[in-house]
Parts: C-alpha cells; structure tokens; sequence
C-alpha cells in the first residue's frame, strides 16, 4: 500500500473525481480532498491544473496529475495493479470501456440539459442504447469482468449514481429492460468505495443543481413534480 498521502481535488458533483475517490479508497490510500467551486476557480487551482478541470491529484510539491484514468492508473499502478488485468489485450478492452462510460456521462450531460421533449427522447435513445451494449457485454457479475472490481466498475459506478435522483424526479425506469445492468448498477451501489466517494448530500446537492438547468428535467426539479411517462431504456 502506498503510503504518501496524497490531495484530491475535486467537486462535490463531479463524475470524474468519483472515479479517482473510488480508486483511492479501493486500495486503502491515505487522501485529503478539496472541493472547490468551479464557478469561481481559484487563483491557486487556476495554477495546478493545466485544463482548468477537476479532478487533480497533488502527488508531491512538485508533481500533480491530472485527468481521472490518469489518477486511477496512476494509484493503481503504485498499489499492486490489481485494479486492472495483467494481460495487455484485456486491460485495453477495459481502456476502451471506461472511455465508454465517459462518453455515457456525456449522454447524460445531454439528458439533463435538454430543453425540451424531443430533445430529451434523442438523449434517452442514445443512454438506451448504451445500456443496451453494456447488457449484451455483461457476464454474470457481480463487476463488470465479473468475480473482480476493477477501474472498469470505478468509471460507472459515478454514472449510475444519476439515476438516484432521476428516477425520484421522473418516475421512469430507466434499467427496466437490461437485467444484468440493473443489477451491476446495484452492486455498484452497495460497494463501500462507491458509497464514501461523494458526501452525504449528494443527492441534495445534485437536486440542486438540477433545478438551476434550463431545461425538462430542471423544471422537474424545480416542481419537485415527476410528469414524464417515458422509459428511456
């Protein structure tokens, strides 16, 4: 285990440092966190970070990554790799999945932000159509390459944690129709790491921030009224 303690910078809401969090705390690494406001970006976080984005991770004074599979890797790497498989064919299939789960998170920037029905029906197919590709992947769990937790899992784990909110606000069911992926979601769910990356009021924070969207699902929030009949899977 490795024993420096590191700074992970981050935002309350933010995907990405979820996915570093879990990584983290998978190996049992020692970590402070900082969120700041990404609205108003300090002057010293302007200074570390050279894509003016969170996650980064302040390894030492002199060194600090940034770009969550970056991070993950990065800690993986000096814990024991088990976090990845050992074969390089396979831990590149799991590259190209958790770039998968980012463009997953993309979709749901869509979804969230779509000003009105049809828009939110185009941004609902395509996160059908992701799930669907995830169910015809799946094994028979409970992670991702089934009997081992991996960075694959740490990827989606922040994607699913949406829908807790979504589903309160819209009434839909929005894994219905992919079985395997409706019950990794919910191992995901339960997993200590998953659970400890975000704080206690995530899922207000995120209502909140939800509601300041000009959009369908803003007014939703802003309602606290769920009308959508649509099952987006």
């Amino acid at each position: 285990m490795e024993s420096t303690k590191y700074t992970l910078i981050s935002h309350h809401l933010c995907p990405y440092a979820q996915r570093a969090a879990i990584a983290l705390l998978e190996n049992d690494v020692v970590y402070e966190r900082k969120n700041i406001d990404l609205g108003n970006k300090p002057d010293w976080f302007l200074k570390l970070s050279p894509l003016g984005k969170v996650p980064l991770l302040v390894v030492d004074d002199e060194t600090v990554l940034f770009e969550s599979s970056v991070i993950a890797e990065y800690i993986n790497d000096m814990n024991g790799g088990g976090l990845l498989s050992g074969d390089a064919l396979k831990r590149a299939s799991q590259r190209a999945w958790i770039e998968f789960a980012s463009q997953a998170i993309a979709n749901i920037g869509r979804y969230i932000t779509a000003a009105d029905e049809k828009a939110l029906d185009l941004a609902a197919t395509q996160l059908g159509k992701k799930w669907q590709s995830l169910e015809n992947m799946l094994g028979n769990g409970p992670w991702f390459t089934g009997d081992e937790f991996s960075l694959v899992d740490a990827a989606f784990a922040p994607v699913f944690r949406y829908f807790e909110t979504l589903e309160q606000l819209t009434h839909i069911e929005y894994f219905e129709n992919v079985p395997k992926v409706s019950a990794w979601r919910k191992a995901l769910a339960a997993r200590p790491s998953v659970h400890k990356a975000v704080g206690h009021d995530y899922g207000e924070r995120l209502l909140s921030f939800l509601a300041g969207r000009d959009s369908v699902i803003g007014k939703l929030a802003r309602n606290r009224q769920p009308v959508l009949s649509r099952k987006a899977a």
